[in-house]
């Protein structure tokens, strides 16, 4: 095996990989196998999986669980140890795909019960009716109705419009009973994994980095496993045309990365921000009159008439842009979300104090100040993209959205580490970290597992991360400017 130099430290020997490909394989046919039992099952008790476990949720039945997702953590932070050395290369990097990835494919759903909304989704498109206006409750008493979560059967879709055309198809081919109809959207998902898997080495090569490592970070850990494969989300779709196109961009062909960037768009809107950083960053490349108007032209004929052509087609209107629709992801209040943890405990210091301030006010004034925040963090990167690089910026703008917005769910981290993976930061220990955990915040069926008072501990940890991360930006500058490569 040719010898890798990363840093400081060099491999010359090669290290084992199929030993923790072996245990994360393990966890993951046990999280398929106990999946059916304290997983996000279909509804109701008579409607069971293709294949299921005995008995119904219990404690052996939760630590069998937990035991398989540690298997599979342990799996993958082996690999990532092999992968450091320059023992995992691509072709291997599938077969991880693959040994992993196929039995969370066949089995039930975890930690998120959003499939059955896309099913509910698919359905009234299918049956000719308004998914955009028309919520899911309008499919009446059934299995799938059952299977969707309470908060969002009485929701009108907030996805784009190829999102929801997609959806009418797999709904067409899937016929009526809800395990196959789950099989065939979650195929939806793996397109964009195969996208992403094509996508990240050619993209790592161009940046300096590693391409095992790349889809090590982003397309093989817990996090992308459990968010893209086992419970299906409609990120995965996003996130690796978005990549696709990010990777095209930089390859010379910049017209046909943003219309593959304005497709990821259709999917779900935060892909947009690949748009306006990649075009901005050619804009600026362009040494002459001529050649920043063919940037013009590209970067705002092409993606506008990618979103016209596709939203004409699918036939349902401009809603998805609409203030109803883009409101949706920020109904819901959970704990998870570093804004309301943070909002949370400001009410209950302020009430403590005698300050006379209500719950809700507080929450969404903290809310605002994020999303401010995160608004002058994004515009701040995409003026610096030249110095951190256009990647890079724009990996860190989509993480600073996600962490920032008003509902955090752990799928939404993906977007912004799928790009980060492809550049020297896939090295960094706290993205590791994020990749390996993050799915943990919510429970085997979908729900938060941070509740009650546990604000008190989060909200002052948020801060301290924050205090902490302006600290070493102070500390690194002092110490002089890194070097970074522009196209990183």
């Amino acid at each position: 095996m040719p010898t890798a130099v990363h840093g400081s430290r060099t491999a010359t020997a090669p290290v084992p990989t199929v030993p923790w490909m072996a245990a994360g394989t393990a966890g993951a046919v046990g999280l398929a196998l106990v999946g059916t039992r304290v997983g996000a099952v279909t509804r109701p008790a008579g409607v069971q999986w293709w294949f299921h476990l005995p008995g119904g949720v219990s404690t052996p039945a939760k630590l069998a669980f937990y035991l398989s997702v540690a298997l599979l953590v342990v799996g993958w932070a082996g690999v990532g140890r092999a992968g450091r050395a320059g023992a995992l290369s691509v072709p291997r990097a599938w077969v991880v795909l693959a040994l992993w990835g196929i039995p969370l494919l066949l089995g039930p759903p975890i930690f998120s019960r959003d499939i059955y909304s896309y099913i509910g989704q698919g359905l009234l498109a299918h049956r000719g009716l308004d998914p955009y206006s028309v919520a899911p409750a309008a499919l009446g008493n059934g299995p799938v109705l059952a299977s969707i979560a309470e908060v969002w059967r009485h929701t009108a879709s907030p996805y784009g419009p190829l999102f929801v055309s997609a959806t009418q198809l797999a709904a067409a081919v899937s016929g009526t009973v809800l395990v196959v109809q789950v099989l065939a959207f979650r195929l939806l998902e793996v397109v964009g994994l195969v996208l992403a898997m094509v996508s990240l080495p050619p993209l790592a090569r161009r940046l300096g980095a590693d391409p095992g490592m790349a889809l090590w970070l982003g397309v093989l850990s817990p996090l992308a496993l459990f968010s893209f494969v086992a419970s299906g989300h409609n990120d995965a779709l996003m996130v690796g045309l978005m990549l696709a196109g990010v990777a095209v961009a930089l390859e010379g062909r910049l017209a046909v990365g943003l219309a593959l960037c304005a497709l990821a768009a259709t999917i779900k809107l935060p892909a947009a921000a690949a748009v306006v950083f990649l075009g901005v960053d050619r804009f600026r490349a362009a040494t002459d009159p001529s050649g920043r108007w063919r940037v013009v032209r590209d970067a705002v004929v092409v993606p506008a008439l990618v979103v016209v052509g596709v939203t004409v087609a699918a036939g349902w209107g401009w809603s998805w842009l609409g203030p109803a629709a883009l409101r949706v992801p920020t109904e819901l209040r959970v704990l998870t979300t570093p804004s309301v943890a943070l909002g949370t405990f400001l009410h209950a210091v302020l009430h403590g104090l005698g300050v006379p301030v209500g719950l809700h006010g507080t929450v969404s004034v903290v809310q605002w100040a994020c999303t401010l925040a995160a608004v002058a963090g994004a515009l701040w990167l995409l003026a610096n993209t030249g110095r951190v690089g256009v990647v890079r910026a724009l990996g860190l703008a989509l993480g600073l959205v996600a962490v920032l917005s008003p509902t955090l769910w752990p799928w939404y981290l993906m977007w912004g580490l799928a790009l980060l993976a492809a550049t020297p930061a896939q090295r960094s220990g706290a993205l590791a970290a994020v990749a390996g955990l993050a799915m943990l915040v919510v429970g085997p069926g979908g729900a938060p597992m941070l509740g009650g008072a546990s604000y008190f501990v989060t909200a002052p940890l948020l801060v301290a991360a924050v205090a902490w991360l302006l600290w070493e930006r102070h500390r690194r500058t002092q110490a002089g400017p890194a070097v970074v490569g522009r196209a990183g």
